[in-house]
């Protein structure tokens, strides 16, 4: 009799288990997720002229 109150409690485990594990997601809602912003490209630089890079305008 023993075997069969221990498949019992054993039964009884696992369902509570499985119900704990069957909680809806509305419970805990997740964070939304932000899009990343775009990284915008850095400016072409103009050549300099030879006098701007002598006095390192």
């Amino acid at each position: 009799m023993s075997e069969q109150s221990q498949k019992d409690e054993m039964n009884a485990a696992i369902r509570a288990q499985r119900e704990r594990q069957n909680v809806p997601r509305s419970i805990a809602p997740e964070p939304p997720v932000e899009p990343a912003a775009p990284v915008p490209a850095p400016a072409p630089e103009r050549p300099k002229g030879l006098l701007a890079r002598l006095f390192g305008r």
